[in-house]
């Protein structure tokens, strides 16, 4: 799965690095390095075969929903099975979005010999990943247009990460990853047609291969969402300590 994420780069270099431009009348997020569901994010969508670059809020809320905290248990969708979920299966056909982030995290169980929170009892331990060859990562994504029923100027753009089974970086970790798109999918992603698309688009939504990402330990304080900074992404010693 994928619960936090890093978007740092300035929003005029991922237009460029996308080939995108950035959509009329979007102020887009700064840097963040400790994104958590519910935020509103960085996306990137194809309009008049024109890429766009815009924001949306991170946890999908289908557009027949009543209630948007639907969305609070929607940031993730198993890629194996999104094409049949009521909740996802029309946005994977006809809206279909990329992420672009610098990395992102995933926790390790706690260990005896690993950090302690205040209390004394062991912590999950946070590892980012991000791409060996430093480029920026791009997330496969789905999207949902959602309008309050009860007050028709509460409307909002929302979004979904897939996930796929761990590939050998990953799965010491955890059993699942983000969809890594790879710069030569991204075209066939987003434009796919509605009616072939889950026959073309299957063959994407696999493991990335296992030398394209690169890990390493970071602090606890990631476990905090409220927590931020670039200073979250340095390594730490995860060296246990000895007493003599």
């Amino acid at each position: 799965m994928c619960g936090r994420f890093v978007q740092a780069r300035p929003s005029h270099e991922l237009a460029t690095v996308l080939d995108a431009v950035i959509q009329d009348n979007v102020h887009l997020p700064g840097a963040r390095f400790n994104i958590a569901p519910s935020a509103t994010i960085t996306i990137l969508n194809e309009r008049n075969e024109q890429r766009i670059l815009g924001s949306s809020i991170w946890g999908l809320i289908p557009s027949w929903a009543k209630d948007p905290s639907i969305g609070q248990k929607l940031s993730n969708a198993r890629s194996e099975t999104v094409w049949e979920k009521p909740s996802f299966r029309s946005s994977i056909r006809s809206s279909r979005v990329v992420v672009p982030v610098d990395g992102f995290y995933e926790w390790s169980p706690a260990r005896k010999d690993g950090p302690r929170g205040s209390s004394g009892r062991p912590l999950k331990e946070p590892h980012y990943f991000s791409r060996q060859d430093g480029e920026t990562m791009l997330l496969a994504g789905i999207s949902a247009r959602w309008q309050n029923p009860l007050d028709p100027t509460d409307e909002r753009s929302t979004v979904c990460l897939l996930t796929t089974s761990a590939n050998a970086t990953m799965a010491p970790i955890h059993h699942r990853m983000p969809v890594i798109l790879q710069v030569d999918d991204v075209e066939h992603w987003l434009t796919a047609s509605k009616e072939d698309s889950q026959d073309e688009l299957t063959e994407l939504l696999r493991p990335c291969p296992d030398d394209v990402l690169h890990e390493r330990i970071v602090s606890t304080e990631v476990n905090n969402a409220r927590n931020e900074g670039e200073h979250l992404l340095n390594a730490i010693d995860d060296t246990p300590s000895t007493l003599f």
